[in-house]
């Protein structure tokens, strides 16, 4: 059984390492490897299967996986998708390089991603993607046995009110969580979050993209735990330069005209806010789970969400928090069990001052 390492963001805004059992890295066949999506388990964060594609360290294209156009990952289960080495004469290759594109417009909110074949395997968990400014949301799915809940973010093919991310990539060998890297990736933030070919989300990148890639390959120092692969020797080569990628492109840099995605089926699409499906509900009792952050940053975007641990509730299409409702709290407050936000004046008000409180009407509530 193999264990993927990778890392998380803790409460403390920490690098925390940690390890996802992959049973399934022994069971692929000899040229392929195994790509695992967990989604964030919100009530609807799963969604369209993003196409899948795979490059060696050296940049050199291993294979792609093509889901259909109505193939979804559901929230009750996690997507193992296989990739086979068809676009290396069927040899084996490790995946040191990962893209993943959403071509549909069914929003898919990513806790983990782990990627293994018979050597090597490794996980990308959305504390990155969130830290490094991608939309998110908080997760409830817990990975590995030291029952972590990473962050989970998003990929969406059009945009929906105003998810960032259409496509993401990463560096496989650089999300593993060796003690002098972790420390690195503390000190200076750049080294991860401005390292394209380390880490980045894309705007527009289709499934046929291009990402760029360290060449030659990177080098590191030693890890002083002894651990493997520690710091990057050479920051020069880590940290982008000025104007040195584009995040818009939709094949590849310095692409000349702008590329076509294949058009999905018409949907209304109603603004709505940071709020993906009004009438869903969460409630948590995990005091783990920062309700005035999710409710004030400016890259959250998921559901309602109510916290008996901390005593409040934010409305995510207005993004504004109101304590709960108790004996001593009766107005201008959120009610759990109207599930409703009673107006100042109670539920007495005025029409005219009711009418400036948003009215919920929830068909679902989960309970985390």
């Amino acid at each position: 059984m193999a264990t993927a390492l990778g890392f998380i963001i803790n409460a403390a805004g920490l690098f925390v390492p940690l390890g996802l059992q992959a049973k399934y890295a022994k069971e692929t066949p000899k040229e392929a490897t195994s790509v695992q999506i967990i989604v964030g388990n919100g009530g609807s964060s799963g969604g369209n299967v993003p196409h899948i594609a795979l490059w060696d360290d050296d940049g050199n294209r291993i294979g792609q996986y093509h889901p259909g156009s109505a193939d979804k990952v559901d929230d009750s289960q996690d997507g193992l998708f296989v990739v086979e080495h068809n676009q290396n004469g069927n040899k084996q290759a490790d995946p040191y390089y990962i893209m993943l594109s959403n071509l549909e417009n069914d929003a898919i909110c990513i806790s983990a991603i782990t990627v293994a074949n018979r050597k090597i395997s490794g996980t990308f968990y959305g504390d990155t993607g969130y830290t490094c400014g991608q939309s998110w949301f908080i997760g409830n799915n817990t990975i590995g046995s030291n029952f972590q809940t990473p962050k989970c973010v998003w990929l969406d093919a059009d945009h929906t009110n105003k998810i960032n991310a259409r496509a993401m990539s990463f560096h496989l060998n650089d999300m593993a969580p060796s003690t002098d890297k972790m420390s690195q990736y503390q000190n200076n933030r750049d080294t991860l979050c401005k390292s394209t070919p380390r880490f980045s989300f894309w705007g527009n990148l289709l499934p046929d993209g291009v990402i760029p890639f360290f060449k030659p390959r990177l080098e590191y120092n030693e890890d002083s735990a002894a651990a493997g692969q520690g710091a990057d020797k050479d920051l020069s080569r880590v940290i982008d330069k000025p104007d040195q990628y584009n995040k818009a492109v939709y094949l590849h840099q310095g692409e000349k005209t702008k590329a076509k995605a294949r058009s999905s089926s018409a949907r209304s699409v109603h603004t709505r806010g940071a709020n993906h499906d009004p009438s869903h509900l969460i409630v948590t009792s995990d005091p783990n789970h920062d309700i005035h952050e999710v409710c004030s940053h400016e890259n959250s975007y998921g559901w309602d969400i109510a916290s008996t641990a901390q005593n409040v509730y934010c409305d995510m299409e207005h993004k504004q928090i109101y304590v709960l409702c108790d004996q001593s709290v009766t107005e201008d407050c959120f009610d759990l069990k109207t599930k409703q936000i009673v107006p100042q004046g109670g539920v007495y008000a005025r029409a005219e001052l009711a009418e400036a409180f948003p009215s919920k009407g929830y068909n679902s509530v989960a309970h985390w």
